[in-house]
């Protein structure tokens, strides 16, 4: 037998079977199983059994079963077929016959197909494996035995790339719902060339009102010549109605993708373009880039983002997305380095913004950070550094002088625009020294300035201060150098007050040491520098309480910084004042100075009592009180009896955290009120609370009516923002603070984010979150309209921010109107009008002309904005989930944009219910059902509609 097995040519076959009677004439073989048993044979992979009988010929190496089959075959890579009745397989061919068959079908997603007769066709070193053609069926994705869904069909048939069924009748519960003449899908596994899924809706085929305009994307074909690069054509469609009214304007778009890998050269991204014409005649060309690239031989990479459009109001006018609509259209380019320690950044930027003709570049952009160098045994250490940048803002569209008025040859008056511009470029060298322990932060700083464009600038006589008259500059630049050393001094007292002398020399005025500016006409005058000694603190102070309830004890901390320095007087060139439009009178600035500066962060915490047999990390959720740190002020027994004792954890009740504030007893002094004193001109506290997860607070003041630098500046503090932002979901929210403290069970809080991770105030966040740079061209920039809720919990986010600058008194002053402002940019386009004023309201500073660079420009009043913005996401019930996006505008009271989106889950479907709101005053509603395993198969009611009359919703 073994030598048998061995021979070469022949491929051994085994049978297993109760009863087994062969005919040594015809080369055949009958296997009957016993009752309760099957019958079975095997020819390499190939497996074929029965509970009934299989006849199995030689001569032709095929196998005749009956009964409840089964044929498996892995090789084929396809899962095996079931079925009952009468079975043919050739071995050889790997062909079967089979009646009342059930298989599965692998096309990413597991569909099952039930067959009264098919012929199948199996073969491993074909793409696609198993092919088949069947006749009477169903097909469905539903594992249970009885499913709850399922598609009827006549004919079925699969080749190497292609699945095709037809007519198809959906059944839901055995109840037909939906009739289709045919029903295809590409099934070969990987990246492959194909037709492109369309996106048309029911209202696109069946237009329910005159006033709709009919959609049509996503129609085109993809090319992929191999698994690194691919190749994209579609054509988007809308239609027009009634006549070329504003929002009544259809449009054409074609786009091209063309994504790439080289994974060897570790190169990958993604080219799009598309061009946009509407019925109008209006165009718009979008080209996106995304490219990442790898040098590992010199451990450099390169990762652009490049966003372009030639017309920025279509671009805004013709999106559906509430945050595209208010997107800025950015580019960003980096390259980054290391050589050996030291790091090598290359870039740049550039932003055009929607609907305006206002564009903003920084290029190039070049920093280069090294590590510590030793010299002299390690007695010197030098960590030099540098930085360069250059940015410019062209075509600004601000008021201010717009246009330039002329006599023609004719003799008749006429006017040409400006185009407005901007220029600015810096350089700095920082060459920081430690020397024997003593530090020595040395910094060389060079700024240019330009505004290319006229200013009206107040003139003022420089000893009096008295106004003399205006005068119109064609353009202003500025020239600015500067150098700070400042020798640090080893520190003293460092158990107890930290103490850390320093001196440094030090400019009198604020303000760079060398100038020059068209005030000076073109010369650079300085300023003079002084000798500044200070010694700073930086304590901390604690003390301990007892507790009451769940709390064991309570800890209060404070960590104030205290600074004195002192600088001799020192005085002023009258032609370094007059560069930057001052004048000699009322400047305090070279007086003697004897300042404090003091800032304070303090914190109440609270101990958790450690429950018997309970984990106090999962009902606390928080992290433990670290130890004070040595230097703290209190009692050796206090530090042994803090919050580390039996393992508590603790809880910050409050932290309130305060700006530095600095105060000169010698201006005090000088006149003559206590209130002089103040030399910094804004001031600020932030709060955080355990208690509310995910609460924070900012608020800011102006505490002066005018410039410190001025004897004429009034103490009068105004709240000029506040910025707040409160974050609940299912996990952390005060509710389950309350019961983690009174021992429940409940899943742990996450870690609280360090103040590191809230460097910026929610106002900022939820800006950057909101006009985050988005690809303007390819299948990305479409995207999904809608946003899909959680399956599962809640969460509630809420930012509140207010905004309202200071008011800017005396001759001079612009009142600044938005509505205006807004009107004249959207030159009678309404559709512009409402994202206007909505940038406006989220940055009230956005569309201001850039500042004067010397005193005496134009002043702005700028009007308040508050604005309340919410996210909140939740479960109806178990299978019903919902998410609503939205933001209030006080100031206007109206709502910027809207999202709001329901979702069903329903085992095999998903069902999604829709509605946007644009600033722009589109909007747009959809409902999709779509399977799980084919989201392709769906079906769609969209209503897209361009609002004419610019509101916000």
């Amino acid at each position: 037998m073994q030598a048998l097995l061995d021979r070469p040519g022949y491929l051994p076959t085994r049978y297993q079977s109760d009863t087994a009677s062969f005919s040594a004439q015809d080369h055949a073989l009958n296997l009957l199983p016993a009752a309760g048993s099957i019958a079975a044979v095997k020819r390499e992979t190939q497996t074929v059994t029965s509970d009934s009988a299989i006849y199995y010929s030689e001569q032709s190496h095929s196998v005749t079963v009956g009964g409840h089959y089964v044929l498996s075959d892995p090789s084929s890579h396809q899962a095996d077929v079931h079925g009952f009745g009468v079975a043919s397989y050739n071995l050889t061919q790997r062909y079967a016959r089979v009646t009342n068959a059930r298989f599965a079908v692998d096309n990413g997603q597991a569909w099952f197909l039930t067959a009264r007769t098919a012929a199948l066709v199996g073969d491993s070193t074909q793409v696609g494996g198993m092919q088949y053609y069947a006749k009477g069926g169903t097909l469905t994705s539903c594992t249970d035995s009885i499913p709850d869904y399922y598609f009827s069909y006549s004919e079925a048939k699969r080749n190497k790339n292609t699945i095709v069924v037809a007519p198809a009748v959906m059944h839901v519960k055995d109840v037909p719902v939906l009739w289709l003449p045919f029903m295809f899908t590409d099934s070969r596994p990987g990246r492959h060339s194909g037709i492109l899924t369309p996106r048309v809706g029911v209202s696109d085929i069946v237009r329910n009102n005159p006033g709709y305009h009919r959609d049509v994307e996503h129609l085109g074909y993809f090319w992929a010549p191999s698994d690194f690069v691919g190749l994209a054509a579609w054509l988007d469609w809308r239609s027009s109605v009634g006549d070329d009214r504003l929002g009544n304007q259809g449009w054409t778009k074609f786009n091209g993708e063309w994504d790439y890998a080289w994974m060897n050269r570790f190169i990958s991204g993604t080219l799009a373009s598309s061009h946009e014409k509407q019925t109008d005649g209006s165009t718009n060309t979008a080209i996106s880039w995304a490219h990442r690239q790898q040098f590992p031989g010199i451990q450099g990479n390169l990762q652009t983002d490049v966003n372009w459009v030639t017309n920025t109001t279509l671009q805004r006018q013709n999106t559906f997305d509430p945050i595209a609509a208010l997107a800025t259209i950015s580019s960003h380019v980096g390259y980054q380095q290391q050589i050996g320690q030291t790091t090598i950044n290359v870039g740049g930027s550039r932003t055009q913004y929607p609907g305006r003709k206002q564009v903003d570049q920084t290029f190039p952009t070049f920093s280069l950070t090294t590590p510590p160098v030793s010299l002299a045994s390690g007695d010197i250490v030098w960590t030099p550094g540098l930085n360069f940048t250059e940015s410019t803002q062209a075509h600004l569209d601000q008021p201010g002088f717009a246009e330039r008025f002329f006599t023609t040859p004719a003799g008749a008056l006429d006017s040409a625009g400006l185009n407005q511009r901007t220029a600015n470029s810096s350089l700095s060298v920082q060459s920081p020294l430690k020397i024997f322990g003593y530090n020595l932060d040395n910094s060389f700083t060079v700024v240019q300035k330009r505004n290319d464009f006229p200013v009206l600038v107040k003139q003022y006589d420089m000893t009096t201060g008295d106004s003399i008259g205006a005068r119109v500059f064609a353009s202003q630049y500025q020239t600015t150098v500067d150098w700070n050393p400042v020798i640090e001094l080893p520190a003293v007292m460092r158990n107890m007050f930290n103490l850390t002398p320093s001196v440094s020399l030090q400019n009198v005025d604020s303000r760079p040491f060398w100038v020059q500016s068209e005030q000076t006409g073109g010369r650079f005058v300085h300023q003079t520098k002084r000798p500044t000694f200070g010694v700073s603190a930086a304590p901390t102070i604690y003390g301990l309480f007892p507790g009451f309830g769940p709390f064991a004890r309570f800890r209060h901390s404070m960590n104030p910084t205290i600074s004195f320095a002192y600088a001799p007087a020192a005085s002023i060139d009258t032609s370094y004042l007059a560069a930057f439009g001052d004048t000699r009178a009322h400047y305090v600035g070279g007086l003697r100075q004897e300042s404090i500066t003091i800032g304070l962060t303090q914190a109440i915490e609270a101990k958790i009592k450690p429950r018997a047999g309970a984990d106090s990390s999962a009902r606390a959720g928080l992290h433990g009180l670290a130890a004070p740190v040595p230097g703290a002020l209190g009692t050796s027994d206090a530090v042994n009896g803090g919050a580390t004792e039996n393992g508590g954890t603790t809880l910050k009740i409050l932290s309130l955290d305060l700006t530095s504030a600095s105060y000169d007893v010698v201006r005090a002094s000088t006149f003559h009120r206590a209130s002089a004193g103040f030399t910094t001109s804004s001031f600020g506290y932030t709060i955080r609370s355990d208690l509310l997860p995910g609460f924070n607070l900012n608020v800011g003041y102006s505490l002066f009516q005018g410039d410190p630098m001025s004897d004429t500046a009034v103490f009068k503090p105004y709240r000029e923002n506040v910025a707040a932002s409160l974050n609940f979901n299912d996990h952390e929210n005060p509710l389950m603070v309350l019961t983690r403290l009174f021992g429940r069970a409940v899943p742990e809080a996450q870690p609280a984010p360090t103040p590191a991770d809230q460097s910026a105030s929610p106002s900022d966040q939820q800006a950057e979150q909101r006009y985050a740079s988005i690809p303007v061209a390819g299948s990305r920039a479409g995207g999904s309209r809608f946003l899909v809720p959680p399956s599962q919990g809640w969460s509630a986010s809420f930012t509140f921010s207010s905004s309202r600058p200071r008011p800017p008194v005396g001759a001079g002053v612009i009142d600044f109107d938005p509505q205006a402002h807004c009107k004249l940019l959207a030159a009678a386009n309404p559709l512009l009008l409402a994202p206007c004023l909505a940038q406006q309201a989220e940055n009230p500073s956005s569309q201001l002309p850039a500042p004067s660079l010397t005193n005496g420009g134009p002043a702005y009043r700028i009007p308040p904005q508050s604005s309340l913005g919410s996210n909140i996401s939740f479960q109806l019930t178990p299978k019903w989930t919902a998410l609503w996006q939205t933001s209030y505008d006080f100031s206007h009271r109206q709502f910027a944009s809207q999202v709001v989106s329901l979702q069903r889950d329903m085992h095999d479907f998903r069902a999604i219910f829709g509605f946007t709101q644009a600033p722009n005053g589109n909007f747009a509603f959809n409902f999709s059902i779509g399977l799980k395993a084919d989201p392709d198969l769906k079906f769609d009611y969209n209503k897209s509609t361009v609002r004419s009359n610019g509101s916000i919703f």
